[in-house]
């Protein structure tokens, strides 16, 4: 018996410590008429009508309550999908994620509201605010999960771009929006995606001023592409072509100078890459490949260093090439 008293004891000792604590219930059971019985979270106040629910939540926004305002704006969203007060409680969710740092959540609220809501007023300021997301994970953002930022987000970046030209190609950020998803992948060193992003510019918004700078990016990305590459003579070519192109396109660019001093640099690395070429046949005796890689350095650029080293070595070349085409 004594056993049992002490059990009850401890046992309403616990009770009286649970009720004396400070706890305060994270999500209350509320009854709702015509609806039933409902959890609250974080005793978030409960609206009978969409609107109601919607006026809640931008009143917590307001007050910078964001995180209260959250699960109050998806309330509306759940609670009632068709009603008009759903693609303004989208648009507080998607600033509410932002503005405790969810910014990829944000983004994906966003893009559910133009899904959902392709007519919504809302449409040029949802670019903007994507636009701005992008931009930051541009800058270095890290994507947040779980209250941490975790992994850095330069493909997110891309994407949310991307998703910014596709709404709305003729939008005021779309063009710029495009011009970026280029410097993402060159902050990546993928210069040729970063070409083909210049390119898709080009191609949309010939007549932008954008396109300016991106048909020097593209010569500026073939040189730095151009740089990893030995014996790939490609790259420079593309970017002494780009570069060409750009002088042409653009003579009165404050650029010109710079594209003429990349170009002049391009074609005695090109010259030399060819030299090198030459001279890889030239040790292996094939002498009439080495002689046409002297000859295109002679051809491309006449007045550099590597042209008078090419010439001696066709000079010398010459005879030994004519004398094996003589041998039966």
């Amino acid at each position: 018996m004594n056993r049992h008293k002490k059990l009850v004891v401890a046992l309403l000792g616990v009770l009286a410590f649970a009720f004396l604590m400070p706890v305060r219930c994270p999500a209350p059971l509320v009854w709702t008429k015509g609806e039933g019985w409902s959890w609250v979270h974080e005793g978030v106040a409960v609206g009978a009508t969409p609107a109601d629910q919607l006026k809640i939540g931008q009143n917590l926004e307001a007050k910078k309550q964001y995180r209260r305002a959250i699960p109050a704006y998806r309330r509306v969203i759940e609670r009632w999908p068709l009603s008009s007060s759903t693609q303004e409680a989208r648009m507080g969710l998607a600033k509410c994620y932002a503005a405790i740092g969810y910014h990829y959540k944000a983004f994906q609220t966003y893009q559910e509201l133009i899904k959902k809501h392709p007519n919504t007023p809302h449409f040029d300021e949802v670019l903007q605010r994507e636009f701005e997301i992008g931009n930051l994970f541009l800058a270095g953002e890290r994507q947040k999960a779980w209250g941490i930022r975790w992994f850095p987000s330069t493909d997110r970046a891309v994407e949310v771009y991307e998703a910014v030209v596709k709404n709305g190609p003729y939008s005021p950020v779309a063009i710029d929006a495009q011009f970026r998803i280029g410097l993402v992948y060159e902050k990546e060193r993928d210069y040729l995606s970063a070409v083909h992003a210049y390119e898709k510019l080009m191609e949309r918004y010939p007549k932008h001023p954008l396109a300016e700078a991106a048909q020097f990016q593209i010569g500026w990305e073939y040189k730095k592409e151009s740089a990893r590459a030995e014996y790939d003579q490609n790259s420079a070519n593309q970017a002494i072509a780009a570069f060409t192109d750009f002088i042409f396109r653009y003579p009165q660019s404050d650029k010109v100078p710079v594209a003429e001093k990349y170009r002049s640099e391009l074609k005695v690395e090109q010259a030399r890459g060819l030299f090198h070429i030459g001279e890889f046949y030239e040790k292996n005796h094939y002498y009439k490949s080495a002689l046409i890689y002297y000859n295109d350095v002679i051809e491309k650029n006449p007045e550099s260093d590597w042209a008078t080293q090419a010439k001696g070595k066709v000079a010398s070349l010459t005879p030994l090439v004519a004398e094996k085409t003589a041998t039966p």
